[in-house]
């Protein structure tokens, strides 16, 4: 496993280093701490890629979202991203997107982009390098064996694949049904998903991982009973954190407004508003810039289907705080990701709390999707209020059952 540790380094140096135009195998090796005769045959049998290869393919990656999210001139995308001339860069891009820059942006551009279009492109190489018992299947497989076994219980997981990337696995023995996703972050490590309601299966994957991978399964079953059929399995779990799947199926709720409360729809017209409320309120501040773009893709470019809404809340002419929501989609499957309500320190009610979350529920179905929830449980630092989703009429479909071992 030492060589996967090292491997990694190297990614996330290519990764964080895209427009460095002099970058080089000895570079990258040095880098990850590797001898350069040997590390490039290393790299491509864990990746799938040779060094110089990752590299252009990270550069064209972060090209491919700067003309996607940004007006900016081509030449100077091309320059950020390592190339010199526009000529290289236009070669070197449609090789790798089947476009030109300008084409690519003109078609492309406002679209909606994910964690798993920029990231987790390695993850399936080097699974199946690490663990040749695994085999790669297709995400849009993975999306259909996931909705098709229970698009209620585990739409959100099947939201996931489009969202984060990474890569669907299976044995040659697996049922047609069972498989794992892994995704990987950077400062956590490598995340795998079984989707097995079988205890046989998931102890036989469980098996062939060392303890640094983390696992989660879905079950509605108790810890107690997920440690007791593990353990006649072999397998050891010290603990187990259980995050409750919530989905909402009932009607609309009927709304009545607290006295003097509205609630409107955030805009791009209002980010100027939006940037005042969000900076004064102490949110993290990076995440701004990216809410301005999904802003400006769905209000100024004309993604339709843009999933990014939001709310303020206020009080009279006052913005007394916000209302977080949106919507996802994984084949014809749409789930909203969440409900979190911010309020203003004075005026944090709980029959405010509630009113809120109620009113985005409402949002939620009259786009014609399903509201999710596993954010407004007990232990959850994003809670909205004290009250709990179920409280609201939301029912627990499975858990996410994060296993430590």
């Amino acid at each position: 496993m030492e060589n996967s540790e090292l491997i990694q380094k190297a990614l996330a140096y290519i990764q964080s280093e895209t427009g460095k135009s002099d970058m080089s195998i000895d570079d990258v090796a040095a880098h990850a701490g590797f001898s350069t005769d040997y590390f490039n045959r290393m790299f491509a049998a864990h990746t799938g890629f040779s060094v110089m290869e990752y590299v252009r393919f990270r550069r064209l990656k972060k090209a491919m979202y700067l003309l996607r999210t940004t007006d900016r001139d081509i030449l100077d995308i091309a320059l950020e991203c390592g190339y010199e001339a526009h000529e290289s860069f236009s070669r070197a891009f449609k090789k790798q997107y089947g476009r030109t820059p300008t084409e690519y942006r003109e078609a492309m551009q406002g679209t909606e982009m994910f964690y798993g279009d920029l990231y987790n492109d390695t993850v399936g190489a080097r699974i199946t390098h690490e663990f040749p018992q695994f085999r790669q299947i297709s995400r849009d497989d993975a999306i259909d064996r996931i909705l098709e076994t229970d698009a209620l219980r585990l739409g959100y997981e099947a939201i996931c694949f489009v969202v984060n990337g990474g890569a669907a696995l299976c044995t040659e023995d697996s049922s047609g049904t069972d498989f794992i996703w892994f995704s990987e972050w950077p400062d956590s490590g490598m995340y795998g998903s079984i989707y097995s309601s079988d205890y046989d299966t998931i102890a036989r994957y469980l098996k062939i991982f060392p303890v640094d991978y983390h696992f989660s399964i879905f079950t509605l079953d108790s810890e107690e009973v997920i440690q007791s059929e593990l353990a006649k399995r072999g397998v050891n779990v010290s603990g187990i954190r259980r995050t409750p799947y919530r989905v909402f199926t009932g009607e609309p709720y009927e709304l009545h407004a607290p006295d003097g409360i509205s609630i409107r729809e955030v805009t791009y017209a209002d980010m100027d508003a939006y940037e005042a409320y969000y900076t004064a309120n102490g949110f993290r501040f990076p995440r701004l810039d990216y809410i301005k773009q999904e802003f400006r893709r769905r209000d100024v470019l004309g993604c339709a289907d843009h999933s990014i809404f939001q709310f303020f809340v206020c009080e009279g002419d006052e913005i007394i705080g916000l209302c977080i929501g949106g919507l996802q989609r994984a084949h014809d499957f749409v789930m909203n990701n969440c409900i979190e309500v911010c309020l203003n320190d004075g005026h944090k009610r709980e029959e405010l709390y509630r009113y809120a979350f109620r009113y985005v529920t409402n949002e939620v179905l009259k786009r014609g999707a399903i509201p999710f929830d596993d954010m407004q449980n007990t232990d959850n630092e994003h809670r909205s209020g004290t009250f709990d989703s179920a409280d609201l009429g939301y029912r627990t479909v499975t858990y996410c059952c994060s296993l430590n071992r």
